[in-house]
């Protein structure tokens, strides 16, 4: 069982949200919540291994995780298509899109995200 002194990598969460487009038909343009609008969140990372595979002729790194975060009610509006955004220590970001989320120790002890990391975003 994770304990909360385990919870000790700082995440964001973020949401998407697709802006109105004046092509009338076209594809929509892609946003993320800014700063103001994401839930700052400890979290505990267990890196699950990784692959590479091919995707539109080019070759893609894949690296899973999963992220243990303390349950909130207003977790509960988390959505698989969010993502996680993550600082490193040399400060550049990395983005991980949420795949699965999962209730641990029943629905009020803990949430399970996983997600994924692909390179070539």
């Amino acid at each position: 069982m994770i304990t909360i002194g385990e919870l000790d990598t700082p995440v964001q969460l973020q949401e998407v949200s697709f802006s109105a487009n004046a092509n009338y038909g076209g594809i929509q343009d892609e946003t993320w919540a800014s700063a103001n609008q994401v839930a700052k969140v400890w979290a505990y990372l267990i890196f699950k291994g990784g692959k590479e595979s091919e995707e539109g002729e080019q070759k893609v790194g894949e690296q899973k995780v999963d992220f243990y975060i303390r349950y909130e009610t207003y977790k509960d509006a988390i959505l698989p298509n969010w993502r996680i955004k993550h600082t490193l220590q040399s400060g550049s970001d990395v983005y991980y899109y949420i795949e699965n989320i999962a209730f641990i120790d029943g629905r009020h002890k803990m949430t399970k995200l996983s997600a994924t990391r692909k390179d070539n975003n």
